[in-house]
């Protein structure tokens, strides 16, 4: 049916046609709640093995294009950004995949696990990453202005550059994230003056000074 036709132009040659296929998976999911998870988890798989290939050169005299995916793997990530968030039985498993430049303006990624992923300069405005896994994640000159990232784990992340305007980043665990200068660091955390990484207030040299005697 339906399903597996579409499951067979995801390996075809020609990108209108996985591109194609990307759309019929999304429309079987909305359609079919049973098929829903399994298409998911497809497309998941489809944009780690898929993403990041290399990009040529700009030919002589021309600039390079700014970064993005290619057209099949946005398509996957804009199908995996608005399914039907009720119908998962796991969470959105991108981890290491390559998302520079990728557009996820909106997307519900509450849960999603992040981890290692590249998302330089990739738009985030208005996500849910609630309780998401972004350790190690790399987001530098990301725009998350207005995106939720409660509960997210942030751990180790380098966020040097990024628009965080709005942002709410309540019980995030931010422990070694590098935090872009002239953004405000959130309640509860200080930049450590060596290294510029995040670390919980009260730590490291604030412990060090209270343990001092007092004269």
């Amino acid at each position: 049916g339906r399903y597996a036709l579409a499951l067979g132009q995801l390996d075809c040659e020609e990108l209108d046609v996985r591109i194609g296929g990307i759309r019929a998976l999304e429309r079987v999911a909305r359609d079919s709640p049973g098929h829903h998870p399994a298409v998911m988890g497809m497309l998941a798989d489809f944009i780690r093995e898929r993403s990041g290939p290399p990009r040529p050169p700009p030919g002589p005299g021309r600039q390079a294009p700014e970064p993005s995916p290619r057209p099949d793997v946005q398509a996957a990530i804009t199908a995996l950004g608005r399914r039907r968030t009720e119908r998962d039985l796991r969470p959105v498993d991108l981890a290491g995949a390559d998302l520079t430049g990728a557009d996820l303006t909106g997307a519900v990624l509450a849960r999603a696990v992040l981890a290692r992923a590249d998302l330089l300069a990739a738009r985030l405005v208005h996500a849910d990453l609630s309780g998401a896994d972004l350790g190690g994640a790399r987001l530098t000159g990301a725009s998350l202005a207005g995106a939720d990232l409660t509960g997210a784990d942030l751990a180790d992340a380098d966020l040097v550059g990024a628009d965080l305007a709005r942002a709410e980043f309540a019980g995030a665990e931010l422990t070694g994230a590098l935090w872009p200068l002239g953004e405000p660091v959130p309640a509860g955390w200080q930049r450590h003056t060596g290294s510029g990484q995040l670390i919980a207030a009260g730590t490291g040299a604030d412990r060090a000074a209270a343990r001092q005697p007092h004269c």
